[in-house]
């Protein structure tokens, strides 16, 4: 099986074409395109119409070298540069009309997604590096992605909104006025120090994972020349840093036959690790050449079934991540884990009536695991301090769109009387109205039950039976109070599903 695929990157346009390998993928073409769509928007904000041309030209050329292979589906994805320019619906119209290919833009979060899962699947043959914490890093052209990793599974994020062509776009006036452009990166990037800092307090990270072509290159001017992984400690890297930190970009592009464009990103990056390592305390650094997100999206396509795994994974580290926000806020954990409980057998029972994804599941049950998390910054409308934490933090394996969502199943699930038209009149211009609406009754079912927050009911049982959700308690101890919760919720419920939830007690 032959699959292609084509990323419309912040500097190159770039194509590749792969076949299955047993338990891997093979590259049998590659080819780019260098664009530099970064500079109008990370400048202008807006990507010209003469690229726009160029790019449709070089689109239609990928295609028929596509077809000589036998690849007639193409998966053609855009990142940084397309994803912030604020031109961007006509651009992929006009994309569109001339070369028949629909891109899809992929949200920041899903582009780290990616390539977190192919580092994932890389450092796994790498065991004695894996008694340690792990920071993955992955410093993109436009943004910089941050994940921490332990026994097997990523269990916190952030992700940052500057990356080492943006950087160096944003300072390119004042490069003229320094007689060292790498020291004024440095400046500006330790307004990171202190936040990351904080992030990675309780971490013991001995390691950091990366890939990229700018740590490529800086481990090749180290002679780190292997195939599958490259290891640079950290004295290997800081004498590296000592050598080329003084230099500005016109000198780089002279010594090392670079474009200045190339250089001043090699200077961006270099200032990026440099931080990094002084941040985290790491003793070194593995980098994977072969890992990118061409790689991850063909491994996808054509070895699907071993992708579950690591996708799955990916699931497991959004709960785990999810877990350790609700920590950082100090949740009340029982309560959580039991609406979870609760929420996740509603939702399974309620399958044939909701029609609802496994994704969405997965989405309910981040909600249910930090609705109240508000509390923590106060008690009187927790729940809007609840939409905005969740709507601002880092939860890997969640687009912005899932977040969303997240954020809006949290804000409503505390009201007591809430009427479906009120509700329904807030959320008009939502295109996730339904999916929200179903996930919510679902959610405010699962925290009536809990209502004390004494985990009262135990183990429920739930049957659907006609128009009624018959939830079973066998425990010995009054419910009365989960008794009118349930009334207070029901009528929403019953509006939603048209089904009746009712709470037997049976000792």
């Amino acid at each position: 099986m032959v699959a292609g695929v084509i990323n419309i990157g912040t500097e190159n346009i770039s194509f590749d074409i792969a076949q299955n390998d047993q338990d891997d993928i093979d590259i049998i073409e590659s080819l780019d395109y260098p664009l530099f769509l970064g500079r109008d928007t990370f400048t202008t904000g807006r990507i010209s119409f003469e690229k726009v041309e160029i790019l449709s030209q070089k689109l239609l050329g990928f295609k028929r070298v596509a077809e000589e292979y036998g690849a007639n589906k193409l998966k053609v994805v855009g990142t940084t540069a397309l994803r912030e320019a604020e031109n961007l619906d006509f651009i992929l119209d006009q994309i569109e009309t001339r070369t028949g290919f629909t891109i899809d833009v992929l949200d920041d979060y899903e582009e780290k997604s990616h390539i977190y899962m192919e580092l994932i699947r890389n450092f796994e043959k790498y065991k004695k590096y894996k008694r340690d914490d792990v920071l993955f890093v992955y410093i993109g052209t436009g943004s910089m992605g941050l994940a921490t990793y332990s026994k097997g599974l990523i269990d916190s994020s952030q992700n940052i909104k500057i990356g080492s062509v943006k950087v160096s776009e944003m300072l390119r006036d004042l490069e003229e006025n320094t007689l060292h452009y790498s020291n004024l990166i440095r400046e500006y990037l330790n307004t990171f120090y202190q936040p990351i800092n904080v992030w990675l307090i309780n971490k013991k990270i001995k390691t950091f994972v990366t890939c990229g072509n700018e740590i490529e290159f800086l481990a090749g001017l180290l002679g780190k020349n292997e195939e599958e992984v490259l290891n640079i400690p950290q004295e290997e890297f800081d004498k590296l840093f000592q050598n080329l930190k003084s230099k500005n970009a016109t000198e780089l592009s002279r010594e090392y036959d670079i474009s200045e464009s190339k250089a001043n990103s090699l200077l961006s990056a270099l200032a990026f690790y440099r931080l990094l390592l002084e941040v985290s305390g790491a003793e070194n650094i593995l980098v994977f050449p072969k890992v990118n997100l061409s790689r991850s999206l063909l491994f996808q396509r054509l070895l699907s079934r071993k992708y579950r795994r690591f996708f799955n994974l990916l699931e497991k580290s959004t709960i785990i991540s999810s877990r350790n926000i609700g920590k950082r806020y100090f949740y009340e954990e029982t309560h959580s884990q039991t609406v979870e409980k609760y929420a996740i057998k509603l939702f399974d029972v309620l399958e044939p009536i909701h029609q609802l994804s496994k994704r969405h599941r997965l989405l309910l049950q981040v909600a249910a695991i930090l609705h109240d998390i508000g509390k923590y910054v106060n008690i009187k409308k927790h729940y809007l301090h609840s939409y905005n934490i969740i709507k601002g933090s880092e939860i890997i394996g969640l687009t912005s769109r899932e977040l969303d969502i997240v954020s809006r199943i949290a804000y409503f699930h505390s009201a007591q009387d809430l009427e479906i038209d009120d509700y329904s009149s807030q959320l008009e211009n939502i295109p996730d109205k339904i999916l929200i609406t179903k996930m919510l009754a679902i959610l405010r079912l699962a925290d009536a039950l809990d209502v004390a927050h004494e985990s009262k009911l135990g183990d429920i049982e739930v049957n659907l039976e006609g128009n009624h959700l018959i939830i079973t308690t066998h425990t010995p101890k009054e419910t009365l109070l989960e008794e009118w919760a349930l009334k207070r919720k029901d009528n929403f419920f019953l509006e939603v599903f048209g089904i009746l939830p009712e709470l037997l007690k049976k000792v």
